[in-house]
């Protein structure tokens, strides 16, 4: 496999190479690639825990136990005023 960088690309992976934290291109290409898959996987656990906390406030609300928004902002504003 063949790929190009931009130039500052290369630069930013010949200096982590330089700082000693990868020890070859391939090395610091599959690090940028793995840190890469890591936050796709972070970003879905977040996806789905906002999910979970979503499915609890549709329950609340189904229930009655919620407060109306108004109110609320009524108070903050009330509470910021000063």
């Amino acid at each position: 496999m063949e790929i190009s960088l931009s130039p500052d690309n290369e630069k930013f992976l010949r200096s982590q190479i330089a700082a000693g934290i990868y020890n070859s291109i391939n090395e610091a290409i599959n690090g940028a690639i793995n840190i890469a898959i890591s936050k796709t996987t972070i970003s879905q656990e977040r996806i789905d825990e906002f999910n979970r906390e979503i499915e609890i406030g549709l329950n609340a609300y189904k229930n009655g136990e919620y407060v109306d928004g108004n109110i609320v902002i009524s108070e903050l504003r009330k509470k910021y005023a000063s």
